[in-house]
Formats: structure tokens, C-alpha cells, sequence
């Protein structure tokens, strides 16, 4: 039986990281980091949407992406009285929640 290589080690920089001064590491606005994060998200070409939900009793979050609409709608439909979503498509971002049309 053949003996499995080791994997190397990496050594970890937290030390560095801690003495560091803090003048190394500057400081960015609430508005610049949701402008650069946020805004200028991008989705790959070849999908049509990105879909994360959320189970409403047990909590988990499971995401899935899609190349076609009609495949997203049909997930969406299948799941639609258990859990919630956040869509994200190539024009925005759409939250969807069952308790909202519910409540109107």
C-alpha cells in the first residue's frame, strides 16, 4: 500500500498582521464599500439567475443557480409555501417573501 504524501504546511501571518500599524490598514466609508460590494456586482454570462433560500421552520439557506428562467421558475414554484428568496438576476436583486402577500 502506497504512503500518502503529506500536505504541506502554510504558515499562518497572523502575528504580522496584529503588529502591524494600524496607519498600514486604512479605514473606508460605509457608502464606498456598499457602492464597490454592492453596486457593482456582476453575474457570470452563461447564467440567467442566482437564487439563495431560506427554509421558514429549520433556517437553511441553500443556493442555486440557474442558465434558463423557465428552470428558476419552476424552482421557485416548488418551493414557494416553505421558504423565501432573494433572486438576483443580471438587472437586480428581488427578495420574496411568502409572508408578505400573505399578510396583504
Amino acid at each position: 500500500m502506497a504512503k500518502r504524501k503529506r500536505q504541506p504546511y502554510f504558515s499562518n501571518n497572523i502575528r504580522a498582521i496584529t503588529l502591524t500599524e494600524p496607519k498600514y490598514f486604512p479605514q473606508v466609508d460605509f457608502e464606498d464599500f456598499m457602492e464597490y460590494t454592492v453596486a457593482n456586482w456582476m453575474l457570470h454570462s452563461s447564467h440567467d439567475c442566482v437564487i439563495r433560500t431560506t427554509h421558514r421552520k429549520t433556517g437553511k439557506v441553500k443556493e442555486y443557480s440557474y442558465k434558463y428562467r423557465k428552470c428558476a421558475m419552476n424552482k421557485i414554484e416548488k418551493l414557494i409555501g416553505t421558504h423565501s428568496f432573494v433572486v438576483c438576476d443580471v438587472d437586480a436583486i428581488h427578495q420574496l417573501s411568502p409572508d408578505y402577500y400573505n399578510d396583504k
